[in-house]
């Protein structure tokens, strides 16, 4: 039903991937996690826009973490390479809806969008980078 985009889930990986090394270049996060260089470069603009990674030039630069993984939260992940969590369009805007105020379902599709914000919110990169992640609710692996 739900399914992360694969965007997203190509820069959680080289997210990971830079909190493990500290910093490489796009090749070798590329190659590292098997994604295509091209697609991976945009990703990274895309992260480094929302300043959530910063590039050093030259020829040891490459990509870092701007800040500890601890204080990058998946949240920021998501709304930079997606844009805000929206289970239905409605939720960003009542108009779209034929129904407008009278949609009933209208305040379950607004609990379920606070309830991912608000899980987002408190994951940050280095609990995805720390060996087991175990999701809330869940088991090891899930």
């Amino acid at each position: 039903m739900f399914q992360v985009p694969v965007k997203t889930q190509y820069a959680i990986r080289a997210l990971v991937h830079l909190a493990h090394t500290g910093g490489d270049s796009a090749a070798k996060i590329a190659e590292a996690e098997a994604i295509s260089p091209k697609y991976l470069e945009g990703i990274l603009s895309q992260l480094k826009l929302a300043g959530i990674v910063v590039s050093d030039r030259g020829r040891s630069g490459g990509y870092r973490l701007s800040r500890p993984a601890s204080d990058i939260r998946m949240i920021e992940v998501v709304r930079s390479t997606e844009g805000e969590v929206r289970p239905v369009e409605c939720v960003a805007d009542r108009k779209i809806c034929a129904l407008g105020a009278l949609c009933m379902p209208r305040k379950f599709w607004l609990g379920l969008k606070d309830a991912v914000d608000e899980y987002l919110s408190s994951v940050s990169l280095a609990d995805l980078s720390e060996e087991p992640f175990i999701a809330l609710g869940g088991t090891e692996g899930e």
